[in-house]
């Protein structure tokens, strides 16, 4: 009976030993504290940090030096968890100057950054076999004041000949056959 005793009252107090180190690590204010993740390198982007844990995939990469700093796409894999990967780019990004202009998380997970004259959009997938996959794109910000920087082929509303409003008429109408 008092080795029952004994050995419950080791149980009790061993779980809420448990019970209070959830507690006190559950509530640091970083989010990235708790994560395993390493502080990351630096590749040819110098100012986005990659954690080491992915790795580079240069036969699915392509770098293009522009004005300032690279352009361009480079793929990781790794095996991480997705929503960490996710954590991570979205903690460590602003102390990098980017800012985050919007996301998209948990099937497929989507970061889109800016910063001066440049955009990245970051999308991570998990394998359904091993691996998380990392694609980041880096691209200058298209020069102009929101127009187009390429023709797309119509012309402008004022354009149309009077009375006309570009769809009414037959004889303004493109088809695929001309």
């Amino acid at each position: 009976m008092r080795n029952t005793i004994f050995f419950l009252l080791c149980l009790f107090v061993l779980s809420m030993q448990g019970c209070a180190n959830m507690k006190s690590s559950s509530t640091g204010a970083d989010p990235a504290a708790g994560s395993q993740m390493s502080a990351g390198f630096y590749y040819d982007f110098n100012d986005i940090r990659v954690p080491e844990e992915m790795e580079l995939q240069t036969d699915k990469s392509s770098i293009t030096p522009g004005q300032g700093s690279n352009v361009g796409v480079m793929k990781f894999k790794g095996r991480v968890e997705p929503s960490s990967l996710f954590d991570f780019f979205a903690n460590t990004m602003p102390k990098d100057g980017w800012h985050l202009l919007t996301y998209q998380k948990y099937q497929r997970f989507l970061l889109v950054f800016s910063k001066d004259d440049r955009f990245v959009v970051m999308t991570i997938e998990e394998d359904p076999i091993y691996y998380t996959w990392l694609e980041v794109w880096v691209s200058m910000r298209v020069a102009g004041t929101g127009s187009p920087a390429y023709s797309t082929g119509t012309m402008p509303v004022d354009s149309y000949p009077s009375g006309s409003t570009g769809g009414g008429s037959l004889e303004y109408e493109r088809t695929l056959s001309q």
